[in-house]
C-alpha cells in the first residue's frame, strides 16, 4: 500500500472517530463539493447538506460507536471500500443491534481527491431497531404478518361469524387462532356483578369467555364506527346493545377495543365500556 493510500485509510479511521464523537471537525475531512449518500436520505452534495444529515441522524442515535479496529479496507486507486460493524442507543434508550435480526453491519465507499474525501456512499440498513416488521417477517419467515388494523377487521368478522353459528366449533376456533398463546386480556368492570368480564391470560381462557358470553347474552346490535391503528396497536370504536338472558334487561354502551398485535397475533386485548349499565342490566 502506498503512503498516500495509508494516509487515506487513516483519514477514514478518523472519519469514524469523529462520527462517534459527533464532532464538527468531521466536515474538515471532505471537499467542499462532496457527494454523499445514505439510505432514506438520498444523494446530496456539499458540506452543508452533509452537516444537515449529521444533525438529523444524531436525533435518532443518541450514541453511536464503530468498531474501528475491526474495519476491513479494500483499496483501489482513489476509491476505498470499508466493511465494519457498529452499535448504538436510540434517543429513546433502545440499544441495537440485537445480534439476531439486526447485526450492525455496514459498507462504505469513499473516493478521494488528494487527502480529502470527495464522495462518501454509505450502505447500511437504517432500520436499526427492526421496526420494519413486515419486511422482517417476509425475509425471515416467508410471510408478511397482517397489520394490527387488518387483524382487528378479521377479529370482528370472526366474532360476527361466531354469533351466527355459536354451536359450530370452527367459528370459535377461528377467533382463538387470532390470539397468541399467552395473551394479556381484560374487560374492566364490576366483577361481583358481571361474571364474564375481568382478566384472562391464555387462549383457553379467551375461548371460555366466548362460551360464557353465549350462555349469558343475546347480541342485538354491534356497530363499529372507526378503526385506528399504528405499527403495533389497533383501536376500535363503536356501540353495542346486548340483552342479558337472566334478567331480560338491555345493555347499551359505547365501546373501545384496544388490540396490541405482535407477529400477526393479538397479545393484548382491552375492551372498555360503560360498566355501570352493564352491571345494572346483569343484576336481578
Amino acid at each position: 500500500m502506498s503512503d498516500l493510500s495509508k494516509a487515506r485509510v487513516e483519514t477514514i479511521r478518523r472519519y469514524f472517530r469523529e462520527v462517534d464523537a459527533k464532532s464538527p471537525a468531521l466536515l474538515d475531512l471532505f471537499t467542499e463539493d462532496v457527494e454523499f449518500f445514505f439510505p432514506k436520505f438520498g444523494v446530496a452534495r456539499g458540506k452543508a447538506a452533509l452537516g444537515r444529515f449529521a444533525e438529523r441522524i444524531a436525533k435518532e442515535a443518541a450514541k453511536l460507536t464503530h468498531d474501528i479496529d475491526g474495519l476491513i479496507f479494500t483499496v483501489d486507486g482513489d476509491r476505498i471500500a470499508v466493511e465494519g460493524q457498529e452499535w448504538g442507543v436510540t434517543e429513546d434508550g433502545r440499544a441495537w443491534p440485537d445480534g439476531n435480526i439486526s447485526q450492525g453491519r455496514f459498507a462504505n465507499i469513499f473516493e478521494f481527491d488528494g487527502p480529502l474525501i470527495k464522495r462518501a456512499f454509505i450502505y447500511v440498513d437504517p432500520d436499526f431497531t427492526n421496526e420494519d416488521r413486515r419486511r422482517v417477517d417476509l425475509y425471515r419467515d416467508g410471510e408478511v404478518a397482517a397489520t394490527p388494523g387488518e387483524i382487528a377487521v378479521r377479529y370482528f368478522q370472526q366474532v360476527a361469524a361466531f354469533w351466527s353459528a355459536p354451536n359450530d366449533p370452527k367459528t370459535l376456533a377461528a377467533i382463538i387462532e387470532l390470539f397468541a398463546e399467552d395473551v394479556d386480556w381484560d374487560i374492566p368492570g364490576n366483577l361481583d356483578a358481571v361474571p364474564w368480564i375481568g382478566p384472562r391470560h391464555n387462549r383457553e381462557a379467551v375461548s371460555n369467555f366466548y362460551r360464557e358470553l353465549y350462555e349469558q347474552l343475546i347480541p342485538e346490535r354491534f356497530e363499529i364506527h372507526r378503526i385506528l391503528s399504528d405499527a403495533d396497536t389497533a383501536v376500535v370504536l363503536g356501540e353495542l346493545a346486548s340483552r342479558v338472558k337472566a334478567t331480560d334487561r338491555l345493555i347499551e354502551t359505547p365501546f373501545a377495543f384496544v388490540l396490541t398485535v405482535k407477529h400477526g397475533k393479538i397479545v393484548r386485548h382491552r375492551m372498555l365500556e360503560d360498566s355501570h349499565p352493564v352491571a345494572a342490566a346483569t343484576l336481578s
